[in-house]
């Protein structure tokens, strides 16, 4: 089998592949592009440079994966590595191809060793597993949820209704005002721990004061996406209106930044109809983490969404959601290295990776 560039004239290859896939009951959402050109789109990041890759025999398309490339800060430079995105494998509904997966991988480090998977929906699934067995290194990034509005919290979170024990006990909850006693104990302690005032202003634009930000604060990690001007631009665009893009400032000093996201959910599988806060991307210095994520807190607070929630993985960002009140709860977004990669990260002290990593804020 062999490993050619996704090309024009493989489209209705990559077509086919995707019948048998679905044919198969393989689910929807994971279905390969069929066009070798990304095509960007109005309610997604900025498409970063990638490469589209199909696993072939015999002019049929067995399997592909992409590999978007980021520039990351790595403890003391700068390394060009890749997202390895999308890996699917025929394998995975005809067991024929049940080799196509580890082939795909090790293709995809033979032409870059530094590679990073992310999400992947918990290390229960396939991918996770078979890169644990390939001597990848996996870490959990965890996930913290502020339930703003209780009562629409308690009687909309789906990913909690799966079991009719469990919606019972969250319907109690929500009409015995339990859960509202909860969530105001939770913001009591926000406002008991909250830091020196920041004041928050509207992101016009990335430009100078994102650099200096991101010179101030990259020392102290061992593992981020590079976040200067350039890259922001790149994938929070001023033209896209999903993001809302805010800076931090204390005593008019620019301390870091937030992007957060206000989205009405519609039939999601873990949010129901929910209106979601989401705290997706941001970055400071960690002693600054908990000012940020305050102001990103209160923000979203102020706007009235149901429930906020995010990912993120460096210890200091973990303790300022848990400051401000946040719960955390199981995590189905998994951070993967390859074994070269590893060599490089450190231990996850001193890792920076959240939602704004790997595909964007997707789903949120």
């Amino acid at each position: 089998m062999k490993t050619l560039p996704f090309t024009p004239d493989l489209a209705p290859a990559v077509a086919e592949f995707n019948a048998r896939l679905l044919a198969g009951g393989a689910d929807p959402e994971l279905m390969f592009p069929e066009d070798p050109v990304p095509e960007a789109r109005p309610n997604e990041p900025c498409r970063l440079p990638e490469e589209r890759f199909l696993m072939v025999q015999e002019g049929l398309v067995h399997g592909g994966f992409i590999l978007r490339h980021q520039d990351f800060w790595m403890g003391g430079t700068v390394a060009s590595i890749a997202h390895f995105r999308l890996p699917l494998s025929e394998g995975i509904v005809n067991r024929k191809f049940a080799g196509v997966g580890m082939q795909i991988v090790r293709h995809a480090i033979f032409m870059q060793p530094l590679l990073f998977a992310l999400g992947m929906g918990g290390r229960q699934r396939a991918l996770p597993r078979l890169l644990d067995g390939m001597h990848w290194k996996l870490w959990d990034v965890p996930f913290y949820f502020l339930a703003n509005r209780p009562f629409r919290f308690l009687r909309g979170i789906r990913v909690l209704r799966s079991h009719a024990w469990g919606s019972l006990a969250l319907d109690v909850a929500a009409f015995s005002g339990l859960g509202w006693v909860t969530a105001r104990m939770a913001q009591w302690v926000a406002r008991r721990s909250a830091p020196e005032e920041v004041t928050i202003e509207n992101i016009q634009a990335f430009s100078n004061w994102a650099d200096e930000l991101w010179d101030e604060c990259k020392p102290h990690y061992s593992f981020l996406a590079v976040r200067d001007s350039a890259t922001l631009r790149l994938l929070y665009p001023e033209s896209s209106e999903r993001f809302l893009c805010r800076r931090a400032r204390r005593n008019g000093k620019p301390v870091g930044w937030f992007i957060a996201l206000d989205s009405s959910m519609q039939g999601h599988k873990q949010f129901g109809n929910l209106r979601v806060g989401s705290i997706a991307d941001a970055l400071a210095r960690p002693e600054d983490a908990e000012a940020v994520i305050q102001a990103a807190a209160g923000f979203l607070r102020a706007r009235g969404v149901d429930l906020i929630v995010s990912n993120q993985m460096h210890p200091a960002w973990g303790a300022a959601l848990r400051s401000a009140g946040f719960l955390k709860a199981p995590s189905n977004f998994v951070l993967a290295v390859s074994p070269k990669l590893k060599e490089y990260c450190g231990d996850a002290s001193g890792i920076h990776i959240n939602r704004g990593d790997g595909d964007g804020p997707i789903h949120l």
